[in-house]
């Protein structure tokens, strides 16, 4: 019995010291996600924050008001310009638009008549261009409607849905946590089991005494431990931060649905890599499926609002039920298909455990 657990702790360390000896492993597992969270970071600085030139040919207090209402706004950042300017920064694509106040605003609003406030917009995106044409009629409207004897009797009541909201760079680092998990279990367990066929290490174990149980429990747990520990550095910088902490007991769902998930991923990875047995393979393989089941999750945009047929999809991958519940747990603090999400994660881990330890076998019985 002694001699059995310190052979599974021997192929434990073993594998779980590759990082240090083979620092390439180590950056094709980290650098994945890395690089998608500084895509996140950088576009949530210009989510929805568009710079747009604002021209101001009226100093009336009605003028000024609507001045202030418009720089409230949290669809665009405004920068005062001259009009020359302001058509200079826009034919030079310094901003997305060019808002004018007319020089008669406060006289014709004072005689209840139109007053035209314009906007040019340089269209070279749809989704930019969108923004701006909503942006422009609210912030009037909220204008208008702030008045005391406004002709907008319009208000608007907002019930949220959610307690608190949560920032596009915050919603995506569940995803992407998600994301390192998947890449972290499938490279790290899936390379370490190619690198014993391609280094033919694989036959040490088969004739040493060690039993062949011990070599696949061991494989598999250092690939469990490593992907785990990974995680729980970047929870930990998470919580420290900020960006991801669960409240009071929410811990244990989100720390539950890790443990589950980085298992998970573990199996696959050992399957994988015992059924390719060759690391560049096991690299191409892991990285483009980790991607693929980062998108269906969530990756780029809530699954609900994507196409039907991307839905189903998505329903039927872990990744899906894993990020669904990391979600509730830390930003919402809420159990809602907890069980549903941690069952099916959870059959997910027994069956790729299944199939990675039996691939295993075989390939140290070949």
């Amino acid at each position: 019995m002694a001699a059995a657990f310190r052979a599974l702790l021997g192929i434990i360390l073993k594998d779980l010291t590759v990082w240090r000896r083979r620092p390439s492993q180590a950056a094709v597992t980290v650098l994945p996600a890395l690089g998608l969270v500084l895509f996140f970071v950088i576009s949530g600085q210009v989510a929805g924050r568009q710079p747009v030139a604002l021209v101001v040919l009226d100093d009336g207090p009605q003028a000024t008001r609507l001045v202030r209402v418009l720089e409230d706004s949290d669809a665009y950042v405004v920068q005062r310009d001259s009009a020359d300017q302001a058509q200079r920064a826009l034919r030079d694509l310094d901003v997305h638009a060019v808002i004018t106040i007319p020089g008669n605003f406060d006289d014709a609003y004072d005689r209840h008549q139109p007053d035209p406030v314009t906007i040019a917009i340089n269209n070279i995106n749809v989704d930019i261009t969108y923004d701006l044409r909503r942006s422009l009629p609210a912030a009037i409207t909220r204008f208008y409607g702030s008045q005391s004897e406004s002709p907008v009797a319009v208000h608007v009541r907002e019930t949220d849905l959610r307690r608190q909201d949560v920032d596009i760079v915050q919603y995506e680092l569940l995803p992407d946590l998600v994301l390192l998990l998947t890449v972290a279990g499938f490279i790290n367990t899936g390379l370490a089991t190619a690198r014993e066929f391609e280094d033919r290490t694989i036959k040490e174990m088969t004739l040493s005494p060690v039993a062949k149980r011990t070599v696949v429990a061991g494989k598999l747990l250092a690939g469990w431990l490593t992907t785990l520990l990974l995680a729980g550095i970047i929870l930990g910088i998470g919580a420290a931060g900020g960006f991801l902490r669960p409240a009071g007991w929410f811990w244990l769902p989100t720390l539950g649905m890790v443990a589950l998930y980085a298992l998970a991923a573990s199996g696959m990875g050992a399957a994988v890599g015992a059924a390719l047995r060759s690391i560049a393979l096991v690299s191409v393989s892991g990285t483009n499926i980790a991607f693929y089941l980062f998108f269906l999750s969530g990756g780029i945009s809530v699954p609900a609002f994507l196409p039907d047929w991307i839905q189903a999809i998505a329903h039927v991958i872990p990744t899906y039920y894993a990020v669904d519940a990391l979600d509730a747990a830390v930003f919402y603090q809420s159990t809602d298909q907890l069980a549903r999400d941690m069952a099916i994660v959870g059959a997910t881990a027994i069956i790729t455990v299944f199939f990675g330890a039996r691939a295993l076998r075989r390939g140290i019985s070949d």
